[in-house]
């Protein structure tokens, strides 16, 4: 009866009894780390094919090359198998579905290009399963807001933006952002200027004489990168028979039909003496834009009052109205506005050219002066030079203007206002547009 009550080696028969389950979790650990490996490879590339997507569509407008760009984001971050659209579900081998608007979730019939939807679908052997089981990732990419800085000055050294004496930069509804990361970044000569926006953020640890008021300067800000890219502009070629060498105009009869691609060309004159505006002259605009290339630059003569595209600009809430867009694009020269006079522009709101007014391309690099003496500007859209500085000389008039892009900015006790947001006003339309993941 003794042995009856031995309890040795029970130990032994109870490992011997729990072996195969210990053995059946192992495999279960183990299939569960190799699913959880390829979901989250899996969920590399279509985080990387949705922000591609949305992105690229951002500045193209296509379709069909924003799934191209995802495609290719989801092969370099690893992805091997088909791209193609849909929603994935009867996917039996690797494949990544891209589509805009989204089928699935809460996106799904947003409008087009607005939000990319990226599902990556990979079959994987589970061991202890004992078949292949789908792992799936979702992404979706978009732009539903718009940026927060309507002034951008982005040389990447030295200087970027100054200003001096009785200057004044009313911007309360957008920031300014300066790209440059030197010391030199910023300069604030005097205190009786006033700067009020949201914020200024400056890239650079500037040394800065003076703070500026009642908007404080905020040093060793992020990076950002302008929204609008390597933007360029039409040239001499795109006018096919619709160009004129015209060196002065006195009459709106002077002005060209626009060729098919919406440009009309100013040939004449040089760079030392561009084309020359007098009196009171309407430039038509369109729903699309037209594009007015003055290939050697263009002055507004003595109290001229000369407007391009159609709009109204109610002072009292500081809101423009537009019916039709046009930009002023200077070419290879430079714009000068004589004393007293009037320059209205209402930039388009659709196109390559959405939202902006004056237009100087990315290779040219002189100072674009867009104040000097008593004269005025009203803008419905941006000034966009990246390649040269936009300079305001003195209080004698102002700009009035929706955003500014620019390599440098100066003023130099000069009033600068901006009027409103054009990216809140064209939320659907602006390319300053914040990108990020919302699914």
């Amino acid at each position: 009866m003794r042995i009856l009550r031995d309890e040795k080696g029970q130990t032994l028969v109870l490992t011997a009894l729990c072996g195969s389950a210990l053995i059946g979790f192992m495999a279960l650990a183990l299939d569960m780390g190799v699913m959880y490996h390829t979901k989250r490879d899996l969920q590399g590339a279509a985080d990387a094919a949705a922000l591609a997507g949305a992105l690229n569509y951002l500045y193209n407008h296509s379709t069909d090359s924003a799934r191209t760009a995802a495609c290719n984001a989801a092969t370099a971050n690893g992805f091997s198998g088909t791209c193609s659209s849909g929603d994935c579900n009867s996917a039996t081998a690797n494949t990544i579905c891209i589509n805009t608007p989204p089928v699935n979730g809460p996106q799904t019939g947003t409008a087009s290009g607005m939000f990319v939807e990226a599902i990556a679908k990979q079959p994987t052997s589970a061991i202890f399963i004992g078949k292949r089981v789908g792992v799936m990732a979702r992404a979706v990419a978009g732009t539903p807001t718009n940026g927060l800085a309507c002034i951008w000055v982005m040389n990447p050294s030295g200087p970027g933006l100054d200003v001096q004496g009785k200057y004044d930069i009313e911007s309360p509804s957008c920031g300014i952002y300066v790209n440059s990361n030197t010391t030199d970044a910023m300069g604030v000569t005097g205190n009786a200027g006033t700067v009020n926006a949201p914020f200024i953020d400056v890239v650079g640890n500037a040394n800065l004489q003076h703070q500026t008021s009642p908007t404080p300067t905020t040093l060793n800000s992020g990076v950002r990168k302008s929204p609008w890219g390597n933007l360029n502009g039409p040239s001499s070629s795109d006018c096919g028979a619709n160009g004129t060498n015209l060196t002065s105009i006195t009459s709106a009869s002077q002005i060209p039909t626009p060729s098919a691609s919406g440009v009309v060309c100013f040939t004449g004159g040089n760079i030392n003496n561009p084309v020359k505006v007098s009196g009171t002259i309407n430039f038509p605009g369109a729903s699309s834009g037209i594009v007015y290339y003055f290939q050697h630059g263009v002055e507004f003569d003595t109290s001229s009052n000369v407007k391009f595209g159609t709009g109204t600009y109610t002072s009292s809430t500081k809101s423009f109205s537009n019916t039709s867009g046009a930009v002023l694009d200077i070419g290879d020269g430079t714009m000068k506005q004589d004393s007293n006079s009037l320059l209205s522009i209402y930039g388009p709101t659709s196109g390559s050219f959405d939202g902006i007014a004056i237009f100087q391309p990315p290779s040219n690099t002189k100072t674009l002066q867009v104040q000097f003496g008593s004269n005025n500007e009203v803008l419905d859209g941006y000034i966009y030079a990246p390649g040269g500085e936009v300079y305001l000389q003195d209080n004698g008039g102002g700009v009035t203007a929706t955003g500014i892009v620019a390599n440098q900015l100066y003023d130099k006790a000069s009033t600068l206002t901006v009027a409103y947001s054009y990216d809140k006003a064209n939320a659907s339309t602006t390319l300053n547009r914040v990108l990020s993941l919302i699914e």
